[in-house]
């Protein structure tokens, strides 16, 4: 009887707990391993996810202002014209914009100036709410992109060139500041963490009509302006005819 008692309370021997233990830490080992791949790979597609976002909302961005470039030159705040459009160095890209949109009519134009330079590996977007600045006109900045390693703009003439600067090749002040905006704008924009991205972007409307020779108010003087009307002398406001009101 007592033998049999003993063979009934026999248990794991410390080999067989030891091999046990060794399989339980393998299989937890490998079930850790898996979920730590797991997170790793949802992390890496939602960083994706939220780096592509970036880049569309910067798309859309990018090419609404320049799809909706204006003939409207302007004076910066030292009162000296400036382009409708103009480029510049470091990827400074400067230009009047239309269709700003204005649900609540304040009393302000529907063109936008607005600008885009690289700065500390940023795409920069700049706004001001008037195309005629003084020195305190404020400037608004908001950052689209990071990751950014430099940024290039083309320009395509109309002679379907295209040229490396905006204007080109154009010295004079008075005329500098008459050039229209080109027809199309390339950009290239080299980022740190993905391939080279090229955008085209046509111009939706760069000769609008008081751009082009004269142009008659409708205002009842019925007096004709030419283009250099179409930037303002340093003091003077121009007249809110359906032509010009949002010039000022």
């Amino acid at each position: 009887m007592r033998l049999q008692r003993s063979a009934a309370c026999h248990g794991f021997t410390l080999l067989e707990l030891v091999v046990v233990m060794a399989i339980f830490a393998i299989f937890s080992l490998m079930a850790y391993g898996g979920l730590n791949s797991v997170l790793k790979t949802r992390a890496q597609v939602e960083e994706a996810q939220t780096r592509i976002t970036d880049l569309q909302k910067a798309y859309l961005r990018l090419r609404n202002d320049v799809q909706q470039a204006r003939f409207r030159p302007i004076r910066d705040g030292f009162g000296d014209p400036q382009p409708a459009l103009y480029s510049g160095e470091n990827g400074y890209l400067e230009l009047t914009r239309g269709g700003w949109s204005n649900p609540l009519n304040l009393p302000r134009s529907s063109m936008e100036r607005i600008a885009y330079r690289s700065e500390q590996g940023k795409l920069v977007r700049l706004s001001w709410r008037v195309l005629d600045r003084a020195q305190d006109s404020k400037m608004v900045e908001t950052v689209l992109l990071d990751g950014v390693e430099s940024v290039q703009w083309r320009f395509m003439n109309d002679q379907r060139e295209w040229k490396n600067q905006w204007p080109d090749n154009i010295t004079d002040r008075t005329q500098l500041a008459l050039t229209p905006p080109p027809l199309a704008v390339e950009l290239t924009l080299r980022l740190k963490d993905m391939d080279t991205l090229k955008f085209l972007f046509r111009i939706g409307e760069p000769y609008p009509a008081q751009a082009l020779g004269t142009f008659q108010s409708s205002g009842s003087s019925g007096q004709t302006r030419t283009q250099g009307d179409l930037v303002p002398s340093p003091g003077t406001t121009a007249a809110p005819d359906s032509n010009m009101r949002d010039l000022n």
